[in-house]
């Protein structure tokens, strides 16, 4: 088809509704025998259709359209350009009734088709729902067996612990009778891994308190500067044995807060422990205790020793997350964080860690000032 000279016509007002389309088809054209354009059917109507064409066409030319095993035709009545393209305008030679009761009949069986698809999906989709939930039941069931076997075991291994634990400690003490230097080595070693084996029975029992929903915080007004002296004393044999000096740096306007004092001893106790544990001979400890925006406070427990990889970090405060051998210098669970990031978390906190291998870390807890007067949601926005 060659450009006709006359001007291109607007695009008449439709008076009849129109289906879209979207096929090809085939054009040839009377006035230029032999040469046939593919085109695409935009939309169709009784009436007319558009085609989208990359040539212009011939104004008020008749043209043949080879669509759908039909044969159809029309003349041409306008024509608009539109990025390299041509949209078509045809006035067909007779009404298309059959040609739209057949277009709608493939329309709806693609609907029915497409409807089927959804009522099997939607059929396999409550199946897959139905079996979800029963697993989720019975990992639900399986998970409070255990909590209440771990609870109960842990319960009963440490009532004769604490009288291993007590009675050792006499003999240590001399206070039932005299004890050799080598009885003396022998029973320090009891009681430096009995104390272990009881800190490992606690935390288990904090996991499934964590896990039941059944970890509560009793608060009270806490000096925050005699707590962390507190802290620091009950590990003051460890830093002395390492030569490690600890020092404690409390902000003067931090005053008292609203905590669970034992539970805010557990989190600083978790990250001295580790930072005596994990810092040469000779080295040092530093415990700060800041405000954090008005209604937070931080606590912080920075050292100069191994320090942790990039890549180790993620798995710091989750369950069983112990790292490789830079930090391996003693045994334990690896539930001490994870129970540290639940407690602070708990009352709308949060946790975190700097560490430069070979220089140190810096561990962090940021608490809201009185977690009682606050909604969950407003804790963690102030605390974030």
């Amino acid at each position: 088809m060659t450009p006709s000279p006359a001007k291109t016509r607007p695009a008449t007002k439709r008076k009849y509704r129109r289906f879209p389309v979207n096929q090809s088809a085939q054009v040839s054209c009377g006035a230029v025998p032999g040469l046939v354009w593919t085109a695409r059917i935009a939309d169709v109507s009784r009436r007319g259709m558009q085609l989208i064409l990359e040539h212009p066409a011939l104004l008020d030319s008749e043209i043949r359209i080879a669509w759908s095993n039909r044969e159809i035709r029309g003349r041409v009545r306008y024509q608009q350009h539109r990025g390299g393209e041509y949209r078509i305008g045809v006035a067909l030679a007779k009404c298309c009734d059959s040609l739209l009761v057949d277009l709608l009949a493939r329309e709806t069986a693609a609907l029915r088709k497409i409807d089927q698809e959804v009522v099997s999906s939607a059929t396999l989709l409550r199946e897959q729902i139905r079996e979800m939930a029963g697993s989720l039941e019975a990992a639900t069931r399986a998970s409070e067996v255990k909590s209440r076997f771990l609870a109960g075991v842990s319960h009963e291994l440490r009532t004769p612990l604490n009288g291993i634990i007590g009675f050792s400690e006499l003999l240590y003490d001399a206070k039932i009778g005299p004890v050799t230097v080598d009885q003396r080595e022998c029973l320090s070693d009891i009681l430096s891994c009995s104390r272990h084996l009881l800190t490992l029975i606690n935390q288990v029992l904090d996991l499934t308190k964590i896990e039941s929903g059944k970890m509560y915080f009793y608060y009270e007004e806490v000096d925050l500067e005699a707590l962390a002296r507190e802290v620091v004393e009950g590990v003051q044999a460890l830093a002395a044995s390492k030569r490690i000096q600890v020092r404690i740096e409390c902000e003067a306007r931090i005053g008292t807060v609203q905590a669970d004092a034992a539970r805010l001893r557990q989190v600083l106790f978790n990250y001295l422990s580790n930072a005596l544990k994990f810092t040469p001979a000779g080295g040092s400890v530093v415990v700060r205790v800041v405000r954090e925006k008005p209604a937070c406070y931080r606590i912080e427990v920075a050292d100069n020793g191994v320090g942790i990889h990039a890549e180790d970090l993620p798995r710091l405060f989750t369950e069983f997350g112990q790292l490789g051998t830079s930090r391996s210098a003693d045994s334990g669970t690896g539930l001490g964080l994870a129970i540290t990031r639940q407690i602070v978390e708990k009352q709308g906190g949060r946790v975190g860690v700097e560490s430069t291998p070979g220089s140190g870390s810096r561990f962090w807890a940021v608490l809201p000032m009185d977690p009682r007067s606050l909604r969950d949601l407003e804790v963690r926005s102030i605390c974030d």
